[in-house]
């Protein structure tokens, strides 16, 4: 697996690479732990508002099968912030996090094949909120 026990920070690195290399219509974004509202040591991806808004990130596994994904997400709106999570092009489920003054993570078990795959974190019409984006763990 890649992606696993690295710094913090690094992922984001490899993010703004993944940012400009997408085929995301409207891609997000990153910011710097300045910001007022959001507490993070590094950075994280904004600018998944608008719909068809999303970031990818390429996971490889040496074996198929069930694997678990940690996401660390921060809703900065009123009511459940969505976003729609695809795995390899393929709609898998919709991430809900709740307002709260927090970042908090969601676990889902998702279904990859042996080698490289591709987890997308998109703005769908059928989502709403404003979700951040602090990092990704598979295991």
């Amino acid at each position: 697996m890649i992606m696993k026990g690295y710094p913090q920070y690094l992922w984001f690195v490899v993010l703004a690479l993944l940012l400009v290399c997408t085929g995301c219509s409207n891609e997000g974004e990153t910011e710097d732990d300045n910001n007022q509202h959001v507490k993070v040591e590094g950075f994280y991806v904004k600018g998944l508002e608008n719909v068809n808004a999303c970031v990818e990130f390429d996971v490889e596994v040496d074996a198929a099968g069930t694997y678990t994904l940690h996401v660390m997400g921060y809703n900065y709106s009123k009511g459940t912030a969505t976003c729609s999570l695809y795995v390899n092009g393929q709609k898998q489920s919709q991430l809900g996090f709740q307002e709260q003054s927090n970042w908090s993570e969601k676990v889902v078990q998702v279904s990859l094949a042996a080698g490289i795959n591709q987890i997308a974190f998109q703005r769908d019409a059928g989502d709403n909120g404003q979700f951040y984006l602090d990092y990704i763990e598979i295991d």
